[in-house]
């Protein structure tokens, strides 16, 4: 039986071995943007990855989401859907405050994989 990075993975249990096997991967060819993961696991991977561009405690406009999303994008695919995927993930909180949108970094993303605490920016 050939062991994909998919088979080694199980319950979306995040490993730094996995997590660096992944990135190494999608970062590979140059060339070719990859694909953005239809895995959930490799998702949550890949969202982390971009959500490292913005820190804790501090209230970011959509434009300042849209430029750290950009600048760290390595995928196939809009900024939007990402952000819009950030949130939907509990990566990104999006809070209405007096008639404008501001976001904050949110760890409810933990709940949906399970995460080893010795990867950067989990805290579990």
């Amino acid at each position: 039986m050939e062991l994909t990075i998919n088979s080694l993975n199980n319950q979306n249990e995040i490993s730094p071995d996995y997590y660096q096997n992944l990135f190494t991967r999608w970062t590979t060819d140059q060339n070719v943007l990859p694909d953005f993961p239809n895995l959930k696991s490799e998702q949550l991977v890949a969202l982390h990855f971009i959500m490292m561009a913005f820190e804790e405690e501090v209230e970011y406009t959509e434009r300042q989401i849209d430029d750290g999303i950009i600048d760290r994008n390595i995928f196939s695919i809009d900024h939007i859907q990402i952000r819009v995927f950030l949130v939907t993930f509990g990566f990104l909180e999006k809070i209405f405050n007096q008639e404008k949108q501001i976001y904050h970094v949110s760890n409810k993303f933990l709940k949906h994989g399970n995460w080893n605490s010795s990867i950067p920016g989990i805290s579990n």
